[in-house]
């Protein structure tokens, strides 16, 4: 009897473990989460549903259905697909008040219970902008806290009041949308190619989690939201890259004619050098010619206004003479002293 009892008890027990697990929702400070409860169609299709806190006995509503997910002036908002027979709440700006035990109904009736626990976030819960060009290529980079490591990351798009998925299962809902995974650094990047207008618009970064339960209980915690601009890629942004390149141009030209500069003025100083060692070599070879002696004949000068017959017959003297010349004849005057004989 004791046994059974045990037994009994340990079940229980298991249950209700199961069902704390199957109802555990995390979120972080700054981020939003998205919480889904799967009810019957059948039983609470025509019922009103709502969303509330929970505190003992008593549960205060938070927010009960509109017609969109995303209400920008709310922090609570709930929408629900009749035909699949579940609904979603989406909490804004989570704070550590927002942690708690919440309440999905339909009417009065309970369909499921969900505990939320909010941790700070250091790493996310961020707003961003980010600015992308016609036909170019867009880069989401989401960090995500570590505890996540395991799960589906996904990217989300605010599209007509609602957040669109943008990868399923079997891969990305559009070709030109790619991401991939950095488990280690925990981030994720999203890549977006051949831009167009419809990309503009406000995307989540988050992850999709999935329960151990048979009613395939899930939720989406959202790490960063990012606006992204998409524009033409106007005149100054195209100066502004013309600017750049012809820096680039002037710098390389400055770099050539620097170079050759360089290479110009070794080979004239080379040759200078050679045309130095040349003069000196001239400068000897002529010290030693005006060093040479000098031979010259020099008439005898005698009376020319005598009668030719009483001129006197004319004798050639031969003078020897050694003409020193200066180092640099075209500076100075060229002299000869010539000694006339005795007669």
């Amino acid at each position: 009897m004791m046994m059974k009892t045990l037994l009994f008890f340990t079940i229980c027990l298991i249950k209700g473990h199961m069902g704390d697990a199957a109802n555990a929702v995390t979120g972080i400070t700054g981020g939003s989460v998205i919480i889904h409860c799967v009810y019957k169609p059948e039983s609470t299709k025509a019922s009103v549903k709502s969303f509330c806190k929970g505190s003992g006995s008593e549960c205060t509503t938070m927010t009960e259905v509109k017609n969109d997910l995303w209400i920008p002036e709310e922090r609570f908002s709930l929408t629900d697909d009749k035909t699949l027979g579940f609904i979603s709440v989406l909490i804004r700006n989570l704070t550590m008040n927002d942690s708690g035990t919440y309440r999905c109904k339909a009417d009065s009736k309970l369909i499921q219970e969900k505990k939320l626990d909010v941790e700070e976030g250091s790493c996310c819960g961020t707003s961003e902008e980010q600015t992308a060009y016609l036909r170019g290529t867009a880069v989401i980079r989401c960090k995500y806290p570590e505890k996540y490591n395991s799960s589906i990351m996904q990217l989300f798009k605010l599209q007509n009041g609602s957040l669109q998925p943008f990868f399923t299962l079997g891969g990305a809902i559009d070709p030109r949308f790619s991401l991939y995974e950095n488990k280690q650094e925990q981030v994720f990047t999203v890549t977006i190619v051949n831009v167009s207008r419809h990309d503009d618009g406000v995307y989540f970064c988050g992850a999709h989690i999935t329960n151990n339960h048979p009613t395939k209980s899930s939720y989406s915690p959202l790490f960063t939201e990012i606006q992204l601009h998409v524009t033409e890629k106007t005149d100054a942004s195209t100066l502004s890259d013309l600017h750049v390149i012809i820096t680039v141009c002037v710098c390389l030209v400055l770099l050539l004619a620097g170079g050759l500069s360089v290479l110009l003025l070794k080979r004239r100083c080379k040759k200078t050098q050679g045309s130095g060692s040349s003069d000196q070599r001239s400068t000897g070879d002529y010290d030693e010619v005006v060093s040479s002696a000098y031979y010259a004949t020099i008439p005898d000068s005698g009376n020319t206004s005598l009668h030719p017959s009483a001129q006197k017959p004319i004798t050639l003297n031969t003078v020897y003479d050694t003409a020193h010349l200066p180092t640099n004849p075209s500076d100075s005057d060229f002299y000869t002293l010539a000694e006339q004989p005795k007669i």
